[in-house]
Protein backbone atom coordinates (compact mmCIF):
# COMPACT_ATOMS: atom_id res chain seq x y z
CA UNK A 1 0.00 0.00 0.00
CA UNK A 2 1.43 3.27 -1.02
CA UNK A 3 0.35 6.37 0.70
CA UNK A 4 -0.18 9.48 -1.28
CA UNK A 5 0.59 12.75 0.42
CA UNK A 6 -2.61 14.64 0.83
CA UNK A 7 -2.59 18.07 -0.69
CA UNK A 8 -4.58 20.99 0.56
CA UNK A 9 -7.05 22.19 -2.00
CA UNK A 10 -5.80 25.20 -3.94
CA UNK A 11 -9.20 26.81 -3.70
CA UNK A 12 -8.80 27.20 0.06
CA UNK A 13 -5.50 29.02 -0.35
CA UNK A 14 -7.03 31.28 -2.98
CA UNK A 15 -9.99 32.01 -0.74
CA UNK A 16 -7.69 32.83 2.17
CA UNK A 17 -5.68 35.21 -0.04
CA UNK A 18 -8.89 36.98 -1.14
CA UNK A 19 -10.04 37.33 2.45
CA UNK A 20 -6.68 38.72 3.53
CA UNK A 21 -6.79 41.26 0.69
CA UNK A 22 -10.31 42.28 1.75
CA UNK A 23 -9.17 42.66 5.36
CA UNK A 24 -6.25 44.83 4.25
CA UNK A 25 -8.58 47.02 2.20
CA UNK A 26 -11.00 47.39 5.09
CA UNK A 27 -8.14 48.30 7.45
CA UNK A 28 -7.08 51.03 5.01
CA UNK A 29 -10.63 52.39 4.79
CA UNK A 30 -10.88 52.41 8.58
CA UNK A 31 -7.57 54.28 8.84
CA UNK A 32 -8.84 56.88 6.34
CA UNK A 33 -12.05 57.34 8.32
CA UNK A 34 -10.07 57.73 11.56
CA UNK A 35 -7.86 60.36 9.89
CA UNK A 36 -10.93 62.28 8.71
CA UNK A 37 -12.46 62.16 12.18
CA UNK A 38 -9.20 63.38 13.71
CA UNK A 39 -9.15 66.30 11.28
CA UNK A 40 -12.71 67.17 12.24
CA UNK A 41 -11.87 67.04 15.93
CA UNK A 42 -8.71 69.12 15.61
CA UNK A 43 -9.70 71.71 13.03
CA UNK A 44 -13.39 71.81 13.62
CA UNK A 45 -16.12 71.13 11.15
CA UNK A 46 -15.74 74.52 9.45
CA UNK A 47 -12.23 73.82 8.15
CA UNK A 48 -13.23 70.35 6.98
CA UNK A 49 -16.35 71.62 5.23
CA UNK A 50 -14.45 74.48 3.60
CA UNK A 51 -11.87 72.07 2.21
CA UNK A 52 -14.58 69.67 1.03
CA UNK A 53 -16.53 72.46 -0.68
CA UNK A 54 -13.34 73.58 -2.43
CA UNK A 55 -12.77 70.03 -3.67
CA UNK A 56 -16.34 69.81 -4.93
CA UNK A 57 -16.07 73.16 -6.73
CA UNK A 58 -12.87 71.99 -8.42
CA UNK A 59 -14.63 68.82 -9.53
CA UNK A 60 -17.48 70.92 -10.88
CA UNK A 61 -15.05 73.05 -12.91
CA UNK A 62 -13.46 69.91 -14.37
CA UNK A 63 -16.90 68.52 -15.25
CA UNK A 64 -17.85 71.76 -17.00
CA UNK A 65 -14.62 71.66 -19.00
CA UNK A 66 -15.30 68.09 -20.04
CA UNK A 67 -18.85 69.00 -21.05
CA UNK A 68 -17.54 71.83 -23.25
CA UNK A 69 -15.02 69.46 -24.85
CA UNK A 70 -17.81 66.95 -25.52
CA UNK A 71 -19.96 69.60 -27.19
CA UNK A 72 -17.06 70.69 -29.39
CA UNK A 73 -16.29 67.07 -30.33
CA UNK A 74 -19.94 66.45 -31.19
CA UNK A 75 -20.05 69.55 -33.38
CA UNK A 76 -16.93 68.42 -35.22
CA UNK A 77 -18.35 64.93 -35.73
CA UNK A 78 -21.63 66.34 -37.06
CA UNK A 79 -19.74 68.62 -39.45
CA UNK A 80 -17.67 65.69 -40.70
CA UNK A 81 -20.86 63.64 -41.18
CA UNK A 82 -22.46 66.43 -43.22
CA UNK A 83 -19.33 66.74 -45.36
CA UNK A 84 -19.26 62.99 -45.93
CA UNK A 85 -22.96 62.91 -46.85
CA UNK A 86 -22.40 65.78 -49.30
CA UNK A 87 -19.46 63.94 -50.85
CA UNK A 88 -21.54 60.76 -51.22
CA UNK A 89 -24.34 62.75 -52.80
CA UNK A 90 -21.95 64.31 -55.33
CA UNK A 91 -20.03 61.10 -56.14
CA UNK A 92 -20.33 60.19 -59.82
CA UNK A 93 -20.55 56.94 -61.68
CA UNK A 94 -21.18 53.44 -60.44
CA UNK A 95 -19.26 53.91 -57.19
CA UNK A 96 -21.38 56.97 -56.35
CA UNK A 97 -24.56 55.06 -57.06
CA UNK A 98 -23.36 52.16 -54.85
CA UNK A 99 -22.48 54.56 -52.04
CA UNK A 100 -25.89 56.24 -52.17
CA UNK A 101 -27.63 52.87 -52.23
CA UNK A 102 -25.61 51.65 -49.24
CA UNK A 103 -26.43 54.86 -47.35
CA UNK A 104 -30.13 54.40 -48.15
CA UNK A 105 -30.04 50.78 -46.88
CA UNK A 106 -28.29 51.79 -43.68
CA UNK A 107 -31.02 54.29 -42.85
CA UNK A 108 -33.86 51.82 -43.35
CA UNK A 109 -35.12 50.11 -40.17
Amino acid sequence: MSRRPQRAPKRKNHLVAELEAEITRLHQELANIHATLKQLEQGGADAFLTRRITELEEGQRVARGQAVEAVVARSRAEAELRALEDAIGKAQGLSGWLLRRARKRLRQP
